[in-house]
């Protein structure tokens, strides 16, 4: 099922206009019993998946589409930190919408919301780079390809120890 969803985010994305890095990018999908669910609740490694398919909507919808599509670009996850705030049933509409928030010298940030009927069921916060044949592009590397110098906005107060323990750890 994962196989037939990222063609048709594909399709969708090459389809589409190209939106602004800053904008939001939606995707929705159905909780299909048995395959994202068990019998009532959707599986944990489900999230995953939809957010690597959000994640490809964002590289191929956005300012990054040509680049991306022309260097063999992908979207590499480095640290997601997730709140899981009701479990999805069976048979629900899930809309995620993801957003950049925040960029630095070493990494982007993007944040995943799940909505079902408009409330919030989960939240996530990840942080990642693009990967090309080539190795992995931090953002300046990236923005340098496109021609493009662009301001990140502020870095979101609340995420400000998590991407400080990260750095930590990878001893930068």
């Amino acid at each position: 099922m994962y196989r037939l969803r990222f063609i048709l985010v594909l399709l969708k994305s090459l389809l589409s206009r190209k939106k602004d890095l800053l904008e939001d990018f939606e995707l929705t999908f159905w909780a299909i019993p048995l395959i994202d669910t068990d019998f009532s609740r959707m599986f944990t490694q489900t999230y995953a998946l939809y957010m690597g398919l959000a994640r490809w909507n964002f590289l191929f919808n956005s300012e990054f589409k040509n680049a991306a599509l022309k260097r063999a670009w992908v979207p590499v996850t480095t640290a997601e930190t997730m709140r899981y705030k009701k479990s999805i049933k069976a048979f629900s509409r899930v809309r995620l919408v993801t957003r950049m928030v925040h960029w630095n010298d070493r990494r982007f940030y993007l944040e995943h919301i799940f909505y079902v009927n408009n409330e919030v069921y989960a939240h996530t916060y990840i942080e990642g780079l693009v990967r090309s044949p080539a190795g992995h592009l931090k953002p300046k590397e990236a923005f340098a390809v496109l021609g493009v110098t662009r301001e990140s906005p502020p870095l979101p107060e609340k995420l400000q120890g998590w991407v400080d323990l990260i750095s930590q750890k990878e001893g930068l």
